[in-house]
This record gives structure tokens, C-alpha cells and sequence, in this order.
């Protein structure tokens, strides 16, 4: 029998608005995330270590390779190990990779629900076996798990990665659309009752409403300071941006249509093309900075990680 404590998890696309949402919803005195991560954001990235812990099959990771962003097996199991230490310390990481992840996940709900526990690592949704995994977990526990879907306008997306990532846009539009075939797969999957559907949109043009909707489906009561951090000031930056001149592919914009979108919302001014110097420039920077996070993530920040006394 599901117990009354609730475990909320937002799945999106990264630069979709999770930050936000996370902010916004943890001014609630009922609801806590994590109180430590290795990661940013206080994200987790629980179930996606759990996936390269467990060398699932590489054809349910986003472009049919096993996620390399930790390096190896061994790094994720030292990141997962660290993530449940520093907020759980009394808890045996001793244990096979299936307890760790099950038994760790577990102590992590008990250790944070109180009586609603926030969790958003937007790496999530990008891997079917992150949320394969995810599934496995909902159907056997005690909790009651409610799972948000995060949508945002994929030319706001691209764009924003574009800025943050310098991933190319028109490559980077394919992995938004993958991220959300994943996300109406996982709702089919799961009791209606169980998920809410929230477009980013939304949450910012109408806040104190959207998340008065959101606190009502967690089963907390409304807060009137949550959603009064919000702005719009981002929301169609990518329109007058000369040096974005992205053209969303046609299934690109069906899917976002089943979320509401429509054609004019989806349409980027036609723009002329930036000038070869500038996307030479935008090449190198993003090469760079590519490989100073592998450095970091792969190889530096475990090895700090091992040799921390707990």
C-alpha cells in the first residue's frame, strides 16, 4: 500500500525551465530536494549513473551509445557513492551496483521526504533506460510518485543551448525531438493520476496559477510566493537574434504541436546567415569548452572524489 509521502520527479529537456521550476516550487516549506550534489543545481543524476552502473543496452541511451559524460562505470558508481554519502552518511555503500542504486535511491526518499521530495536532472529524459530504470523503481515502492513533463518551445530550447552549449542547432533539434518521443512513451506508462503535463510558457506568463495547479496535483497546499520569482524576458530572444537562423525540421514541429505549439509560435524569422569568421569562432570556443568538461567530469573531479575521506 503506497504510503501518504510523495516523491515529485520533472522530467525535461535541458534549458526547458527546470532551474526555474525547482526554485520556484522549493520555496514551499513542504517540499525539499537533495541537500548535496556533485552535480549542478542539486540534480542528482541518480537513475542515468544507475543506467552506466548497470551497462544497459546502448541502443536505450540518445544516439545508441552508452552516456560518456562520466567517464567510466567505476566514475559513475564514485559519483553515485558520493551523492548518497554526503547527504545520507549513516548508509552502507558497501553493496552490489542493484542495492546501491535501489536501497541508495530508497534511503535518499526517506532521508528527504518530508512529506514531499523534489527531484530534476534534466539527463533523465534523453535515455529510455534512465527511465526503464525509473519505472522498475515506481512499481515497487511504498511511496506515491508524481511525475511532471516539462516542455518548452524547441526554437527557445536550441537557442538557448546554442548560447550556453554552442551545440549546433540544427543537429541539436533531432535531440529534442528523441527526449520527447521518450516523454509521451513514459506517460503511457504511468497512471494519468500520477502525471501532469506543464509548458514552460505557461508556468511564466501565468505563474501564481500554474503552480497553485502544480501544488494542488503534488497535494500540498497552494503557497502564494511560488512562482513570484519567475520573468519572461527570455521567452523569444531567438526572433531577433541575427546569428540564429535555425529552421525547424517538419517532425520537429509536429511533435511540438502535440504539445500545443502552434505553426506561428514554431516559426523563426527568415534571417541571412552569420559570417564564416563568427561560426569558426563559435567552433573553437565550443571545442574548448567541450573538452575542459570532459577533462573535469571524466577524469579530474572522480579522482578528487576517491580520495575524499568520508
Amino acid at each position: 500500500m503506497k504510503n501518504n509521502k510523495t516523491v515529485v520527479i520533472l522530467l525535461s529537456d535541458k534549458r526547458s525551465g527546470s532551474t526555474m521550476f525547482q526554485r520556484e516550487l522549493c520555496k514551499h516549506r513542504e517540499i525539499q530536494t537533495v541537500a548535496y550534489s556533485p552535480h549542478t543545481y542539486l540534480e542528482t543524476h541518480h537513475w542515468l549513473k544507475a543506467a552506466v552502473m548497470l551497462d544497459i543496452d546502448p541502443s536505450l541511451f540518445i544516439g545508441g551509445k552508452i552516456y560518456s559524460g562520466y567517464g567510466t562505470q567505476s566514475n559513475a558508481r564514485t559519483y553515485m557513492e558520493d551523492c548518497i554519502r554526503k547527504n545520507i552518511p549513516e548508509f552502507d555503500c558497501n553493496c552490489d551496483d542493484h542495492d546501491l542504486i535501489f536501497k541508495g535511491w530508497e534511503a535518499l526518499c526517506d532521508r528527504f521526504t518530508q512529506p514531499v521530495f523534489f527531484e530534476k536532472s534534466p539527463q533523465f529524459l534523453s535515455h529510455w533506460g534512465c527511465l526503464e530504470l525509473m519505472l522498475q523503481w515506481i512499481n515497487q515502492t511504498d511511496y506515491q510518485v508524481k511525475v511532471i513533463g516539462l516542455v518548452r518551445n524547441p526554437l527557445s530550447v536550441l537557442y538557448s543551448a546554442q548560447n550556453l552549449f554552442h551545440t549546433d542547432p540544427q543537429k541539436r533539434q533531432y535531440y529534442w525531438l528523441e527526449t520527447y518521443k521518450n516523454l509521451l512513451r513514459f506517460q503511457q506508462q504511468i497512471s494519468p493520476d500520477n502525471f501532469l503535463m506543464c509548458r514552460y510558457e505557461e508556468m511564466i506568463h501565468q505563474p501564481l496559477q500554474a503552480f497553485a495547479d502544480v501544488c494542488h496535483f503534488i497535494g500540498v497546499s497552494d503557497y502564494h510566493e511560488i512562482g513570484a520569482g519567475t520573468h519572461t524576458s527570455s521567452v523569444k530572444k531567438w526572433a531577433t537574434d541575427t546569428y540564429f537562423t535555425l529552421q525547424l525540421a517538419d517532425e520537429v514541429k509536429t511533435m511540438a504541436q502535440r504539445f500545443g505549439y502552434t505553426n506561428d509560435e514554431l516559426r523563426n524569422p527568415v534571417k541571412s546567415h552569420p559570417p564564416l569568421i563568427y561560426r569558426i569562432n563559435r567552433n573553437i570556443e565550443a571545442s574548448l569548452k567541450l573538452l575542459f568538461a570532459r577533462l573535469k567530469d571524466r577524469f579530474i573531479y572522480p579522482i578528487i572524489l576517491r580520495n575524499k575521506n568520508y
